[in-house]
């Protein structure tokens, strides 16, 4: 009795293990799953931005140099224009009042080159009318001891004139080495000083006969008159004048750029503000590299913001963009509208000391009453953004023979489904075609017993 009591608890055992067994068989196999449903698509990255007044310039010294004086102090108002800060500007100073009086010397030079050319050309003309009135004499018919007396005064007129003609042509020569007259004047004048040296020569041999002392005499002195007729046909003050003038403009020239070098100076305020901060206190001399003065002006707040150069095909002037400003309450979400990028990258070190190439951007906010000068907000650029979009998470989605694949559970199985991606999100993927908003899809890929054809349930 006891054994069959057994022998029955035995089997009603065994009956429910494989009833049990049986009935697992046929049912559904539970996963993780979704319902497919339109969402809206987003693409995005974010920057780091600070907030800036538009009015708000850092002030570098034009030239390096030594700080003679600050005439401001941090927080004072100034006005466009207001010097705030001087320079040492003994050297320079010195080289104005140097040039200053090497035009006064030009000038006097210039005035005084009319009188000079007028004394010449009149010792030339008296010149003339003397060797003229030789040569009258000469040709005149007079006694032996007239002719004696005649030729003892011309040798002495000869004489003055030859020692007259070498004084003047240390003045040519001079006029030479300015570059006042050509060197073809100054031969020719040397030309006729040679001809009074010659004439004076002649006067002294008293062995020529009279005949041809005479003749010899009256040619040398046609000789000289022609020479002296040809120096004064020319017009040696306008020459002279201009070469004056033209030092003259060189110099103001240089005085013009000395001045302006002066004026760089002082460093003064391009527009109305007050002093945020001094970068020279206690600094001797600056090197025109660093700021002196961050002046800050009554303008309108804006964001700048440095876009690594690998998103910047994203960022295009007049798109809008979200700020995101942390404060200890919340987040505040304001929007913004991009006004400038720049043409050019520049070298930024990250927080990790890698340098990066970054593009400045500048972004004008719709409001700004919670942002002030300084302040750091957080810039969101959307690359990408579409309403009812089927989207599932990239836990969904993988590949079979390069086609991407999903499993999608339809009438209680587990079908495999091929699909077309769009947009890859952050961890997620748009759907463009292959599913239908409401289908049930598999998420964990990795459940066991999940195969294609099963009975499936999400869990």
């Amino acid at each position: 009795m006891k054994k069959h009591i057994k022998r029955i608890g035995i089997g009603l055992v065994a009956l429910f293990v494989i009833g049990y067994f049986v009935y697992a068989y046929f049912q559904p196999l539970t996963v993780e799953t979704m319902t497919l449903a339109k969402d809206q698509s987003e693409i995005y990255f974010i920057e780091k931005g600070h907030v800036v007044n538009n009015k708000e310039v850092y002030l570098y010294p034009a030239l390096a140099g030594e700080v003679k004086e600050i005439h401001v102090k941090r927080g004072d108002q100034v006005s466009t224009g207001d010097v705030l800060a001087s320079m040492d500007n003994t050297q320079i100073i010195q080289q104005i009042m140097a040039q200053e009086e090497m035009i006064k010397g030009y000038q006097a030079q210039k005035n005084g080159a009319k009188v000079d050319v007028q004394v010449s050309m009149d010792t030339m003309r008296l010149t003339r009318a003397q060797l003229v009135g030789q040569l009258n004499a000469l040709e005149a018919e007079i006694g032996t001891e007239d002719q004696r007396a005649l030729e003892a005064m011309l040798v002495e007129q000869s004489k003055e004139r030859y020692e007259q003609g070498l004084a003047d042509l240390e003045k040519y020569q001079r006029l030479l080495e300015e570059g006042i007259i050509a060197e073809s004047e100054f031969n020719d004048f040397k030309i006729m000083v040679n001809g009074l040296e010659a004439d004076y020569q002649m006067s002294q041999v008293s062995e020529l006969s009279g005949s041809d002392y005479y003749n010899s005499m009256k040619s040398a002195i046609y000789a000289q008159i022609n020479s002296i007729d040809t120096t004064l046909k020319r017009d040696r003050l306008t020459t002279t004048e201009a070469y004056y003038q033209s030092m003259i403009d060189s110099a103001e020239a240089s005085l013009t750029g000395l001045k302006a070098q002066a004026e760089q100076l002082e460093i003064k305020a391009p527009h109305d503000g007050y002093i945020s901060d001094i970068m020279v206190d206690g600094t001797n001399r600056v090197s025109g590299m660093e700021p002196a003065f961050l002046l800050i002006g009554d303008g309108v707040r804006e964001i700048q913001v440095k876009v690594n150069t690998r998103d910047i095909e994203y960022v295009r002037k007049g798109d809008a963009v979200v700020l995101i400003y942390n404060r200890r309450s919340g987040e505040v979400e304001l929007t913004g509208k991009i006004t400038y990028v720049a043409d050019n990258a520049t070298v930024e070190l990250s927080p990790l000391g890698i340098e990066e190439r970054k593009v400045l951007v500048t972004i004008e906010p719709e409001v700004n009453e919670y942002l002030e000068t300084g302040y750091e907000v957080d810039v969101k650029f959307i690359v990408f953004n579409e309403p009812d979009k089927l989207i599932l998470p990239n836990s969904a989605l993988y590949k079979k023979d390069d086609q991407d694949m999903v499993l999608a559970i339809r009438n209680g199985k587990v079908e495999e489904v091929a699909v077309t991606l769009g947009y890859e999100l952050t961890g997620r993927t748009i759907i463009e075609e292959g599913l239908e908003e409401g289908e049930v899809i598999v998420t964990d890929l990795e459940a066991k017993g999940l195969k294609v054809g099963v009975r499936a349930k999400s869990s």
